[in-house]
Formats: structure tokens, sequence, C-alpha cells
């Protein structure tokens, strides 16, 4: 009974030095912030490719974290250090990895913002051929930079907003992400508010298998989706999804039946041409 007992523990054991030397998912996503100057913090945040969050702290030189971007990676990716911090559901994972997908590898210079503030990088990546692509989102801290792509302010913004826990600029006056910068919805789609302002709507639900097919729509609903498209303001890119059907198209004809423009919505979302829009 007793070598039993004995076995059992150090099957047990075995199995929790694998677990704990075995390779997290890849990464997809992480934000790091090295604190250099006051000290040598290191903190940082990641989201694996099946939707785990986790985190990591520690002093730099203590861990042994490298200083290239794609060592660092690999550091993450293998550390015994990590803490799980969540979970992430299926539709929130596919959302964030169509936009990693998409995202335009922008390589702007930093700018200088601080002195011995550190600096936070944040990051996701892409991977061909098992070989990681790294494209950087944005920094805060010392040194600010920001990608200018939606796809990218989007996981800026998510990633910060993710690991409030790691040391973020975020919130800090003139210094996070900038993100999407609102605009007016008819403006965002090239639409004329004055010649819509009294123009006739059409309604269509489109369906995936059947088409389009009209919608029976009375004053309140044309006054609705009227208010809605002269009035709203796009707030930034919540996906880059294209939906072939579930979709609302209302379009705006003048009173000679000439088509002045169209607007498509899925689930409260502006369809675009490269994904879906946060209406405000």
């Amino acid at each position: 009974m007793k070598k039993t007992a004995v076995c059992l523990i150090l099957a047990l054991m075995i199995a929790a030095l694998a677990a704990a030397c075995a390779e997290t998912p890849p990464i997809i996503l992480f934000t790091v912030y090295h604190q250099v100057g006051w000290g040598d913090l290191l903190e940082a945040g990641f989201v694996d490719e099946n939707g785990g969050l986790w985190t990591l702290s520690g002093e730099a030189a203590a861990l042994g974290w490298p200083g290239d971007r794609a060592g660092q990676l690999a550091f993450l990716q293998k550390s015994d250090r990590l803490v799980k911090a969540g979970e992430l559901d299926f539709e929130a994972l596919f959302d964030l990895k169509g936009l990693i997908a998409s995202v335009d590898a922008d390589e702007g210079k930093p700018s200088p913002a601080a002195c011995d503030a550190g600096t936070e990088i944040s990051c996701a990546v892409r991977y061909a051929d098992d070989a990681p692509e790294i494209v950087r989102l944005g920094m805060s801290g010392d040194d600010m930079y920001e990608n200018a792509d939606p796809d990218a302010q989007a996981l800026y913004l998510w990633l910060r907003k993710a690991f409030p826990g790691v040391h973020s600029w975020f919130g800090t006056e003139g210094m996070g992400p900038a993100g999407f910068q609102p605009v007016p919805l008819c403006e965002f789609c090239g639409l004329d508010p004055a010649a819509l302002a009294d123009a006739e709507i059409r309604g269509a639900y489109n369906d995936c298998e059947a088409g389009p097919s009209a919608l029976e729509m009375d004053a309140a609903d044309a006054a609705a989706v009227r208010d809605r498209v002269l009035n709203g303001t796009i707030t930034g890119k919540a996906s880059a999804t294209m939906t072939t059907g579930g979709t609302h198209t209302f379009s705006f004809y003048d009173a000679a039946g000439n088509w002045l423009g169209s607007v498509e919505f899925y689930r409260g979302l502006l369809v675009g041409r490269d994904g879906m829009y946060t209406i405000e």
C-alpha cells in the first residue's frame, strides 16, 4: 500500500513538473512593460491561440529577459512563471483572430514622450510556416507610437484594457492608445446628410441563401433609421469579419427615384468593406 502511495505521489509530481515545463499554445497577442532607470521591473500579459489569458512579473535580469522581440516571444512561450488570468469565449477569440489576420504591419518610428517611466510595447503575432511575424501595435511611456491601421488600433486598445495589471500608461494624459478617432457615420460612408434628410428609405433583409427580401417599413421605422444614419458616430473597428447574411440594408432615394447611397447593419454594427464597426 505504501509503495502504491509513493508511486502515485511521484507520478503526480512528474505530471506537475511536465505541465510547468510545457509550452503554452502559440501566442497571438502580448503586451510587455519594462522599467529601466529606476529599477528592472518586468510585467507582461498575453493571449494564446486557444483564448487563454496569461500574466508574468518579476525582475527582468533575474528572469533572463531577452532583448529582442522574437526572443521575448519565445521566452513567454516557455516560461514556468506564468499565471493564468482567464479565458476568452469563442466569439471574442474569433473576432480577435480576424483582426490579427487583417492588421497592417505599420513600422512607423516611435517618438520620445517621458523620462525613466519605462516603456510598454504591445504586439500581435501571426504565424506563417511556423515562423512568427510580430506586428507592433503601439508603445507608451518613454517612447510613444501607435499603428494607425483600424485593426491595429482595435487590438491595441483591447490588449491594454485586457491586462490592467501590466503597468500601462493608458488613461494617463497624453499617453496610451489614442485609438480610432470618432467620425460621423455619413462622413465614414461618404453620404451627404442634407440629401438624406428627406429622402425615401427602402429596407431589405439579406439572407445568405435566399438573398435580399424587402422590409415593410412604416413612418416610425424610417424615422429611426434616418436618425441613426444622420446622427450616428463610428467609434472604432469591432471585427474584420465579412458576413454573407443576417444583415439589414437601408437605401436612400431622392424624389426622382435616384439612388443616393446605402448603409448595412449587422447586430448593431455597421458593415464596412473591411469588417464591422461600432456605432454610438
